[in-house]
């Protein structure tokens, strides 16, 4: 069994309202995709210049390569120091390892021992994927960035349709990790990332683990980690640094499937970003969640709680209401209490909503501050104390203080949010 580090457990979800979400747009194009493979005039399926290796795709011969040692090149990559680092001048990473065992060891078990219907592995320079999905047929896109998504996929698969979309949580991937990145103004030419890892400061890729049924994805993390666990979880590879999601599927849409796989990477991101060396304050790791899931839909929500039992909760249909309500009748804990929590399980279910809405605030005064909190926030200074990090942060970023973020966020609310 792996050495590991939890970072969050058990993790819910909660059906709601379906209303019109907030938009951010972190300066990512999201309305027009720009194709970059190159396609065989002989032979339509196949890619000329794949930058992934994918099982299926080898299988039906959409890439050349049959194997991911065959890409070995592409797919691990050499690092090298400004000065020396512990008496290396480089370092080698992206060597094929999951869950810090053999990746072919963890590849038998999911690929062979376990008798899953259809699983899929996909590697690329920055991320590892297993899948275990169906297809997921519509007339209609259900969401506005489902466009986008199909002329993603039709780059790879040119007979694709609006009618049979194929859930492709590699694209999405992407454009959680490109968002990310542009909000935080990532460079990785950097100087906090002269002696990080290269995937945004860690030494292994971001690997995701995505099942069809729960008691799949339930069995594998109990073996694997063992750990029990209901619906799924985030994790850190303490000695390979490396940040993992695990999520089913079981009587689930694509487009709620969609909402928790983005909730648990954008949480991934933000935690992992510079290296996990401490914990943020949970408000702001869990915020940045919801409010990246909540582009998505706003009727599926993902809560993520820490180790230990579930706890009972009953959440708004219609958060923006729910806030609106709390607020006029200053029925919470002050903000000043809960600002430098750090474990997750501090922050209790009906606080879901609220540090939703705070980190919202925050982005809707200034997206690049945002990203300049985060930065702020990942620089601690010997000794500090996760209260004084904040203070700092938000004064260096937005020029306030715990108590004006207060007082202008119920402003805020109470004149924007609806009332019913």
């Amino acid at each position: 069994m792996a050495t590991l580090l939890s970072v969050t457990c058990t993790a819910q979800v909660q059906v709601g309202k379906s209303t019109p979400p907030d938009i951010y747009d972190f300066g990512f194009n999201d309305t027009s995709w720009t194709p970059r493979y190159k396609h065989d005039p002989d032979n339509k399926k196949l890619i000329l210049n794949p930058d992934f290796f994918c099982t299926q795709c080898a299988k039906e011969g959409r890439i050349k390569f049959k194997t991911r040692d065959e890409m070995k090149e592409f797919l691990e990559t050499d690092k090298r120091y400004p000065n020396p680092l512990q008496g290396k001048t480089k370092d080698h990473f992206g060597t094929f390892r999951l869950l810090e065992q053999e990746a072919q060891v963890v590849l038998d078990r999911l690929f062979k021992k376990m008798k899953l219907k259809s699983p899929v592995f996909i590697e690329d320079r920055f991320f590892r994927i297993f899948t275990d999905l169906g297809k997921f047929h519509t007339k209609k896109p259900p969401y506005r960035r489902r466009e986008f998504e199909l002329q993603q996929l039709a780059d790879i698969f040119p007979k694709i349709s609006k009618k049979t979309i194929n859930l492709n949580s590699h694209h999405r991937a992407h454009r959680v990790k490109e968002e990310f990145e542009n909000l935080v103004g990532f460079k990785e030419k950097a100087a906090y990332m002269d002696y990080n890892g290269p995937y945004h400061g860690l030494n292994q890729k971001f690997e995701i683990y995505m099942f069809r049924k729960k008691k799949d994805c339930m069995d594998f993390v109990q073996d694997v980690l063992g750990q029990a666990q209901d619906d799924g979880l985030c994790w850190h590879l303490l000695s390979e640094r490396a940040m993992i999601s695990f999520q089913q599927a079981q009587g689930r849409p694509d487009v709620f499937l969609n909402n928790t796989f983005t909730h648990r990477l954008a949480y991934n991101f933000i935690v992992g970003f510079r290296s996990y060396q401490y914990d943020l304050p949970a408000w702001i790791t869990l915020g940045y969640a919801h409010l990246m899931e909540r582009r998505e839909r706003t009727n599926f929500n993902t809560l993520i709680f820490g180790e230990g039992r579930i706890p009972k909760f009953r959440l708004p249909k219609k958060w923006k209401v729910g806030v609106k309500k709390m607020v006029l009748a200053n029925k919470m804990r002050p903000f000043q209490q809960i600002a430098d929590f750090e474990n997750v399980a501090s922050i209790k279910p009906s606080e879901h909503p609220l540090i939703w809405s705070q980190c919202s605030y925050l982005m809707q005064l200034d997206q690049k501050k945002f990203g300049k909190m985060i930065h702020v926030l990942k620089d601690k200074k010997t000794g500090e104390s996760t209260r004084n990090l904040l203070i700092r942060a938000l004064r260096m970023s937005f020029g306030l203080t715990l108590s004006q973020i207060d007082e202008g966020w119920k402003a805020w609310v109470k004149e924007t949010y609806p009332s019913i």
